[in-house]
């Protein structure tokens, strides 16, 4: 009977217990409150201004915080603090951020009724609304195919990058890289590896900071050896065609392989055909004018990428290339191929998918290849 009364009063006890305080992230000049995505939709209109409200449950439970007040001061705005908290931040006046705003993850969204200024602003798989103005002082990122940014005032930012992100800004004065749009490449290579098609935030932020450009002059070192530094940057040392401790070795390997994938807009440097052990060359996506003659000179090639090049023609010296094994002609602007692909005897593999061929042309070159595979499509 004792431990019963004993048991009863602890209860009593655990239960008059104030609740555990709310851990809220640093920041001034203003008053922090949870509200549910009810109250919050009732207030600030979230369905209409974020549409999000539906992506996190039933309004009665979605999380909401909010902060008030006519001017709100971060060091930092972060997903990982603020996402453990809450599903949407809302900030009722205008938020000032002194370091860098990272909402890459899928909670917290952000809406800010008022202005926003920030050095950095990060965004991902979220959303976030602004309904003033923002000034950005270096860079807006976008990273993400499911979060979006909309900001409905003049959005003053030197540099926008978006990797496959929903951006809606006026942002007159910026300079734009766009994944969508394939203006990515145009970064330098430290910021931006298309091969691997990695971006180097850090990197990023120390040029900008610096005041230096982030975007690749117009005015590039076209040497070999210019593009040697190039391919290295791309591919790293830890490439099997590029693993040369320097470039005079380099030149003097036997079996070269040599990958010029994403490096567009100029012809193959001369001297590319002096490397007599070259036996894999690919030019896929760069846009020649044409192909030089001199590609006979390459004595051992054994693979040849030449797809997406928008040739309109291909040289008749291409059947001195004894030892080749692959071509690939696919997406080309091409009308015939040279009779003397024909009399290519080690030729296994002919690609030329993407290439306007009528069916005639096509029935020809399948009889006069009968041991060669080809595809059309």
């Amino acid at each position: 009977m004792r431990f019963l009364f004993f048991s009863f009063i602890l209860m009593l006890v655990l239960g008059c217990q104030a609740p555990a305080q709310t851990k809220w992230p640093v920041f001034s000049g203003g008053k922090a409150s949870l509200i549910t995505g009810a109250e919050a939709e009732q207030r600030f209109k979230i369905g209409e201004r974020l549409g999000t409200m539906e992506l996190h449950g039933k309004p009665a439970k979605v999380k909401v915080a909010l902060i008030e007040g006519k001017d709100i001061q971060m060091t930092n705005l972060l997903d990982t603090e603020w996402g453990k908290l809450c599903h949407i931040l809302i900030i009722n006046g205008n938020l000032q951020v002194d370091s860098l705003i990272s909402l890459t993850g899928g909670v917290p969204d952000l809406l800010v009724l008022g202005n926003l200024e920030a050095p950095f602003f990060y965004c991902g798989n979220s959303h976030q609304r602004v309904t003033g103005t923002a000034d950005i002082k270096y860079v807006i990122l976008g990273g993400g195919n499911d979060g979006s940014l909309k900001i409905d005032g003049r959005t003053s930012v030197p540099y926008i990058i978006s990797m496959d992100h929903d951006i809606g800004v006026n942002a007159p004065d910026a300079e734009w890289f766009d994944w969508n749009e394939g203006t990515m490449k145009e970064l330098v290579r430290e910021v931006y590896n298309p091969v691997k098609d990695q971006l180097d935030f850090k990197r990023l932020a120390q040029l900008v900071q610096a005041g230096k450009s982030i975007k690749r002059s117009a005015k590039r070192d076209m040497s070999y050896k210019g593009l040697w530094k190039e391919w290295l940057q791309l591919y790293g040392r830890d490439s099997t065609a590029l693993y040369f401790e320097s470039f005079t070795t380099f030149l003097e390997q036997e079996n070269v392989l040599l990958s010029m994938d994403y490096m567009d807009g100029y012809d193959l440097p001369t001297e590319i055909f002096e490397l007599t052990h070259l036996e894999e060359l690919n030019c896929m996506h760069i846009q020649l004018k044409s192909l030089s003659p001199a590609i006979q000179q390459c004595k051992k090639l054994k693979k040849l990428n030449l797809a997406f090049c928008k040739l309109e023609r291909i040289p008749k010296e291409i059947g001195n290339l004894s030892e080749l094994e692959e071509l690939s002609l696919s997406g080309n602007q091409l009308k015939e191929i040279p009779e003397s692909i024909f009399g290519l005897k080690k030729l296994t593999l002919l690609y030329l998918d993407g290439v306007l061929f009528t069916k005639e042309q096509q029935k020809q070159i399948l009889k006069r290849l009968p041991k060669t595979a080809v595809f059309f499509y």
